[in-house]
């Protein structure tokens, strides 16, 4: 299919995303905590509520699966949405929040963008056609598992899925693991070749949808924690996002540690 009407309805979502978080992000951003203890603010609401509004006029015959705000989310056709993947970062003024939406078919992302208005980035990708960066074609990363491979993860007690030791064992391989805030500004660093990969413990569609698009688009390879591909318009089990390079020795890695 020709998803260029809604590419260009992402783009246009991102841009409007963009400023609004721009709007918010050294004003009042009215946070709040929600049921399951993680920030919201002004900007999140506001942005997933302007997204249902603009779905409504332009794809009526589509749902929106979004964080903080959901329409019509059992049709097959779904904009799955996080109005800002990184709303801690959001909050401290810590430029790696970005804007994420992928258009979903059963179960399948093909249309995808994640926006970093920061830094002005567009990252975008239409299944089968590549991914791309402001317009220009990228690429994952010719890094195979050994010396130099860089690994961003979560390490705290909740959400970490590569215990301590196993840490200091890969860094005296020169195998680097850091945590860095942001889940899908991390992702897009797979994309894009500066490092090879990504792990995420939770079961939120909505941060993974648009990612397992363009990295897929750029060469790489994202499934479950236990290897599998997943459906993207429901609960999902976790996510390892990889250059596809070094997928099945973190596979394993993550599969031999203990689940948080």
């Amino acid at each position: 299919m020709d998803y260029k009407k809604e590419l260009e309805f992402a783009t246009e979502m991102a841009k409007l995303a963009g400023g609004i978080m721009k709007k918010y992000y050294r004003n009042n951003q009215q946070v709040e905590i929600k049921s399951d203890l993680s920030p919201v603010t002004i900007a999140d609401k506001e942005i997933n509520h302007l997204l249902i509004e603009h779905v409504q006029r332009q794809f009526s015959n589509h749902g929106v699966l979004g964080e903080e705000e959901s329409w019509e989310n059992d049709r097959n056709n779904l904009w799955v949405c996080d109005p800002i993947d990184g709303t801690v970062p959001y909050i401290l003024h810590v430029p790696t929040s970005v804007f994420s939406l992928a258009l979903v078919i059963d179960g399948v992302p093909v249309v995808a963008v994640v926006y970093n208005p920061w830094v002005d980035e567009l990252y975008t990708a239409v299944k089968g056609e590549g991914a791309y960066r402001n317009e220009e074609l990228i690429h994952v990363s010719e890094r195979k598992w050994g010396a130099g491979v860089r690994i961003s993860a979560p390490l705290t007690i909740e959400g970490g899925l590569i215990p301590p030791e196993e840490v200091k064992a890969l860094f005296k391989q020169k195998i680097y693991v850091s945590s860095v805030f942001g889940l899908v500004h991390g992702c897009m660093t797979v994309a894009d070749g500066a490092i090879e990969a990504r792990i995420f413990s939770y079961h939120t569609p909505h941060d993974i949808a648009a990612a397992k698009l363009i990295v897929e688009e750029a060469g790489g390879k994202v499934t479950d924690l236990q290897g599998d591909d997943q459906r993207y318009d429901r609960r999902i089990n976790g996510a390892i996002v990889t250059n596809g390079l070094v997928h099945d020795e973190l596979l394993k890695l993550v599969k031999t540690s203990k689940k948080p």
